[in-house]
């Protein structure tokens, strides 16, 4: 059985691990790559079209294929440092959430007036609107849409006197 993953041409799958290894996307390992092989950063809209390339028909460039080996020889010897090679300009960080005392005291507010509310509810029988016949299931959307589906009419309690 032959998988995806065993047809991988060996350049890509160093360009790939390299990438992994620094701890970014594989397009910003391409940009990387092409700063410290030119001293400059490369135009979007080639880069895109070299990416393409890379996808889509597995061709690395040189300078990919290069700082591919580079990194992985230093991860093989343990001391990659991926901040000295210019790692930390790409990385894409997710901050943290600003106030997440707020967020949750607004949650625990929510969620006390809510079960005050509940508590403090109660049924008029002269007032309210008309309940259902005790011993149905409770729930009177499900109990109306099971009645209109048999074509019956939902019974409701006489209000007691």
């Amino acid at each position: 059985m032959n998988f995806v993953f065993d047809q991988i041409p060996d350049d890509s799958r160093q360009a790939n691990d390299a990438a992994a290894a620094m701890g970014m996307r594989e397009i910003d390992f391409f940009r990387l790559a092409y700063r410290r092989w030119n001293g400059h950063d490369l135009e979007d809209d080639r880069l895109e079209r070299v990416f393409a390339d890379y996808m889509f028909h597995e061709e690395i460039p040189h300078w990919v294929r290069h700082f591919a080996r580079e990194v992985l020889e230093l991860r093989d010897a343990e001391v990659l440092e991926p901040s000295s090679l210019g790692a930390e300009d790409f990385r894409r960080q997710i901050p943290l959430p600003r106030r997440p005392r707020l967020t949750v005291g607004f949650v625990a507010v929510v969620f006390l007036v809510y079960s005050f509310a509940l508590v403090e509810t109660t049924y008029y029988p002269g007032d309210s609107s008309p309940m259902h016949c005790q011993g149905g299931p409770g729930l009177k959307f499900i109990t109306e849409v099971a009645h209109a589906v048999n074509g019956n009419q939902a019974k409701f309690c006489e209000p007691s006197q």
